[in-house]
């Protein structure tokens, strides 16, 4: 049987994004938004395939010749990364990519889909060698093209039509998910081939494979500055769920089928409604299958829900909560729209999964509008004294789609050259200036707060009584890897 669509996830980006990080350091995540596309398509009776390139180690090149061997009516590059932010820094890896394909085969239909595609539809068009792109979640813009719609009646679509650029209204949203998007193509991934972050299981670190990743609901009700996520949902800010015994035969396939023990739940808000979340930590306790889950969280809401909610959740297999802990100074926060909590609140939802004995990964943001040499320090010391088992540390960056972002193009703020420069640890990163301080500051005090918190002898003591020596000898090779910055002249 002829493919209609092969749906293609991008490689050959992991050493510009990570540079020396990427050996052993970040994860291999499952495509879910291309597995998720590719159930919906197949239920309403096309071929489809995908082809994880970055899961397979291969090359634009290699990547571009496999897709003229399987020879699709329709390629779709889904433009997604390991969190919603992560996929404009996919960008370079997906234009090189395009221009392979073009160049084994002009006529070869490419459509970029994505949250990147969704928040610069007409530049990606103008830039890349595609021949559509699809602004919105594109479940049924890919249908329309497969279904040889007109192209001017599919909703969503971006096209060139003698040398103009064309666009028709973004498609609606998928309102029922268990109803609509009920089938993912796990089956069509190389499910062996995916590996967890390294902090994930810093308990066990030699075994990381049999991992995955999904949603159990789309959509955010916040409207931080800094993200991006809005790009796809168009500006909505509600959150649709799937039914939880839908996604517990998600997991349910993952363990019995796969043999996935670890799994990253990518919802921007997964312990945020009670009656969702809740409903699936039971019927989780009820299987009792020993998972390693992360999940995301809030600290308003998990402070509200109090511990016992916390040990639940632990006992269900939530090992690990990840927190938008972003800054400790409130007037930093609250110019960025981050929430109603403060430095008090922050330290007691820490002390809560503490005492749940569920890890912390909390995520700290130095260079936000407000931000200057002191604040950063207080967010630093804040960091420090909390202690959390792990931290993501970033710099403020105007993702494309996000508030940061046009205010940046008003301003004609400086901006990375290409968009892998986006990438917190590329070499050619460049934060945003805040009010007070320049990028080269910003990245600078970046950099020395990661070693500041991994190399402090407390967390590193910290780390060996919780997770064992090889965890601590884990943390201190990393701390050995100096990235490389062209911002600050190396």
């Amino acid at each position: 049987m002829d493919l209609d669509i092969l749906f293609v996830n991008v490689g050959g980006t992991k050493k510009r994004v990570y540079q020396e990080l990427s050996k052993d350091y970040s994860a291999i995540e499952p495509p879910f938004w291309a597995a998720l596309t590719a159930g919906f398509i197949r239920k309403k009776g096309f071929n489809v395939n995908i082809l994880d390139a970055n899961a397979e180690n291969l090359t634009h090149e290699e990547t571009a010749r496999l897709i003229e061997q399987k020879n699709p009516r329709i390629v779709n590059i889904v433009v997604y990364g390991q969190h919603p932010s992560a996929s404009t820094q996919l960008m370079t890896g997906v234009g090189a990519l395009c221009r392979e394909i073009k160049l084994l085969n002009s006529a070869r239909k490419i459509i970029l889909t994505g949250l990147h595609p969704s928040a610069l539809p007409e530049r990606t068009l103008r830039e890349e060698d595609c021949d559509f792109v699809c602004e919105g979640e594109g479940f049924y813009t890919i249908l329309g093209l497969l279904e040889k719609k007109p192209l001017n009646e599919v909703q969503g679509l971006w096209w060139k039509e003698n040398g103009e650029i064309k666009n028709n209204q973004r498609a609606q949203n998928v309102r029922n998910l268990t109803e609509e998007l009920n089938e993912v193509a796990w089956d069509l991934l190389p499910m062996n081939k995916y590996k967890a972050h390294n902090w994930q299981c810093l308990d066990n670190l030699e075994n990381r494979y049999y991992y995955a990743s999904l949603s159990t609901s789309l959509g955010c009700p916040f409207n931080c500055s800094f993200c991006s996520i809005k790009a796809t949902f168009g500006g909505e800010r509600i959150i649709r769920y799937w039914n939880p015994d839908w996604v517990i035969q998600q997991i349910d396939t993952l363990v019995k089928k796969y043999n996935v023990k670890i799994i990253k739940i990518i919802d921007e808000m997964f312990v945020f409604n009670p009656e969702h979340f809740l409903k699936i930590a039971d019927r989780l306790i009820e299987r009792n299958y020993d998972l390693n889950i992360w999940a995301y969280a809030r600290v308003d809401v998990t402070k509200k829900l109090g511990v016992e909610m916390l040990k639940k959740l632990r006992k269900a297999g939530f090992k690990w909560l990840c927190f938008g802990f972003e800054a400790a100074n409130e007037a930093v926060l609250e110019d960025v729209s981050k929430g109603h909590f403060t430095e008090g609140d922050m330290i007691e939802v820490r002390e809560m999964c503490r005492e749940a004995d569920i890890n912390v990964m909390g995520n700290f943001m130095f260079g936000l509008p407000e931000d200057d040499f002191d604040t950063m320090q207080k967010t630093l010391d804040l960091a420090t004294s909390m202690n959390c088992e792990f931290i993501n540390i970033y710099c403020a960056i105007a993702w494309p789609g996000s508030r940061l972002y046009n205010d940046s193009i008003s301003r004609n703020l400086e901006l990375p050259k290409e968009w892998a420069d986006y990438a917190q640890h590329a070499y050619g990163f460049i934060p945003l200036p805040s009010k007070y301080l320049t990028p080269r500051q910003i990245l600078e005090f970046r950099d020395y707060a990661f070693d500041a918190y991994f190399k402090n002898p407390r967390y590193l003591d910290y780390i060996e009584k919780r997770f064992g020596k090889t965890a601590r000898e884990h943390i201190e090779n990393m701390t050995k890897i100096k990235l490389k910055r062209k911002l600050l002249g190396d």
